[in-house]
């Protein structure tokens, strides 16, 4: 059993124990015990009271009777009769006194003994709600999954589902094919594309299925069949440079030698284009990229790790320019998502980022995630006022020094809405985290019928249900302030209330984005390298990743084959931005 909860429960025990005592108390219960317990020590004094009022009485009589005989005759007897009926009234009034000082004790121990049992419990009641606390935020980290914060699926528990979000609307079809759906199959290639042709006569084993004989004629005819395959094929390239004399003067020269040959013998750019996606796209580690070409190329080629390090470097220089072309296309755009996230540098916090669109991918990777970093790479503040900028509620965007409009991812607003909705079970984050689904549903059915805006109406209704959820949030927060998740709940409806026309500027614009799934995807890559990698070396190696990135992902939305686009980086010649965007650039 958990320790934690272990120690709980028992002061849940104890703290009940205590507050059924105290009930006692207040209820009198306890206090008429106590009574009945004085009244047992004090029945001999009051036995005594009783006796001596009777002596006092008897002798009240007696004086009566014989007060006269008395003074006349027994003077000095008399004096000592009214003395000693002056010692039993002053011991009657003593024990009067110590009854009432008793029973003044008493009722003054009980007060005290209810206001240590009330500190006691007071006591036991914070330390009970401080492991509540506790108890809830680590269930709040179990619960943790991507329906209620950015943890990806792949980190998910093994004894715990996968909650994996999905928008798309459910058909109510089974998974596969579909009844009546005709079956994808590969084209057969025209005679002139085919590269071999393999025969297969009948084998030795092979007999008539009838008689079981092995004497057979061919017929002439035959049943083809194609197949598509790959070859790996070591190609040697002998490349050869001439000598010319000048007519003119006599001088002797060579033809040109491209600046991508500068060893007598090296590896060409096919080979160097496999090794820069191997590392950059399928995340592969330098060894096993080594591994995997000579693996491929039957042990002929066999690149080692330091080889493909210094190919990682050189590629990324000559990309430099690439990315700052592309930065400049980049500041046209009238929307731009950007998002970044933690990568580690030699064991420490550090940061890598994506600018761009649809059709543009920049990243950067820098030591520190400050607005340093955010100068250096020179996007932001570039960016005018006819810019929309879609981030993940970074503060920093809002910085006096930009001038863009900042529009917030709604899906990371739903998953606070589920967090908040998992840790103080109130009502009114899941009914907000509905209302927008529901919204976003709706827009998504009008852009399908062709309509470019809601009603007023209908924008309207959607901004009263905003307030009302508001309104219930703030009324659940303030009736359950000792709640676990309060003090995150005030902070969630604050920023709600506060940047409200950046969240739901979407719902007047239907040509503005609802998520920011755009930068998060692009940002996908690096995270499965960090899966496998853990860091890189230097801020250097980070940025060299950084750049390679920024070009194959920006030709492949651009459908530019990606190992042909590394096979002109590799030959000196990549694809410029002014090729990939001409529009743009002229």
């Amino acid at each position: 059993m958990d320790p934690l909860f272990s120690k709980l429960t028992t002061l849940q025990y104890q703290n009940k124990a205590m507050r059924q005592e105290l009930e006692a108390f207040r209820n009198g219960e306890r206090y008429r015990k106590l009574q009945a317990d004085y009244h047992k020590v004090t029945a001999g004094y009051i036995r005594e009271i009783s006796r001596l009022k009777k002596e006092l009485a008897k002798a009240h009589a007696e004086t009566v009777t014989v007060r006269d005989i008395w003074f006349r005759e027994c003077d000095s007897d008399w004096e000592e009769y009214q003395a000693e009926l002056y010692r039993k009234e002053h011991k009657i009034r003593k024990l009067n006194d110590k009854n009432w000082e008793t029973l003044k004790e008493a009722d003054d121990r009980i007060a005290a003994i209810i206001t240590d049992y009330e500190g006691q419990l007071a006591e036991k009641d914070a330390i009970i709600r401080e492991l509540q606390n506790r108890l809830a935020h680590a269930q709040a980290l179990l619960n943790r999954d991507g329906s209620n914060t950015g943890t990806p699926t792949s980190q998910t528990p093994a004894d715990k589902k996968k909650v994996i979000p999905n928008s798309r609307r459910s058909l109510g079809r089974r998974k596969g094919g579909q009844p009546g759906h005709p079956k994808a199959a590969l084209e057969a290639p025209d005679e002139s594309e085919v590269t071999d042709t393999v025969g297969h006569p009948l084998q030795d084993d092979e007999c008539c299925p009838k008689c079981g004989l092995t004497d057979c004629t061919p017929t002439g005819e035959s049943e083809v069949k194609f197949e598509y395959d790959v070859r790996i094929e070591v190609v040697k390239v002998r490349h050869e440079f001439f000598y010319y004399e000048c007519n003119s003067c006599g001088t002797v020269f060579r033809s040109q030698i491209p600046p991508n040959l500068k060893e007598k013998v090296q590896y060409g750019s096919g080979l160097q284009a496999l090794a820069l996606s191997l590392t950059n796209t399928v995340n592969a580690a330098m060894n096993k990229a080594s591994m995997f070409l000579a693996g491929i190329t039957g042990g002929e080629l066999t690149p080692c790790e330091g080889y493909i390090a210094r190919l990682q470097a050189r590629a990324a220089d000559g990309l430099r320019q690439f990315r700052q072309d592309l930065k400049l296309v980049l500041i046209t755009r009238k929307i731009v998502y950007w998002d970044d996230t933690v990568i580690f540098i030699l064991a420490q916090r550090a940061c890598f980022r994506f600018y761009g669109d649809e059709s543009i991918a920049c990243y950067t990777a820098h030591a520190h995630k400050d607005m340093e970093s955010l100068d250096d790479d020179n996007v932001l503040n570039l960016l005018t006022s006819d810019t929309r900028t879609m981030h993940d509620h970074n503060t920093v965007n809002y910085n006096d020094k930009y001038s863009f409009e900042n529009i917030e991812c709604i899906q990371h607003l739903q998953r606070d809405c589920q967090k908040n909705t998992d840790d103080t079970c109130h009502q009114w984050s899941d009914d907000l985290k509905k209302h927008i689904s529901t919204t976003v549903k709706d827009r998504n059915d009008a852009i399908a019928r062709g309509e470019g805006f809601f009603s007023e109406a209908y924008i309207n209704g959607f901004h009263h249900k905003i307030d009302k959820c508001l309104e219930k949030g703030w009324g659940e927060n303030e009736s359950d302030p000792n709640n676990y998740g309060a003090s995150f709940e005030r902070t969630l409806l604050t920023r709600i209330a506060r940047y409200r026309r950046n969240y739901f500027l979407w719902v007047e614009d239907f040509s503005l984005p609802t998520t920011n799934n755009l930068s998060e995807r692009g940002l996908r890559g690096v995270k499965s390298r960090m899966k496998i990698s853990g860091q890189f070396e230097s801020e250097a190696a980070a940025d060299n990743h950084a750049l390679i990135r920024t070009y194959i992902e920006t030709c492949r939305r651009n459908g530019i084959n990606e190992i042909d686009a590394l096979q002109r980086l590799c030959g000196g010649n990549p694809y410029t931005v002014a090729e990939i965007f001409p529009t743009s650039t002229s």
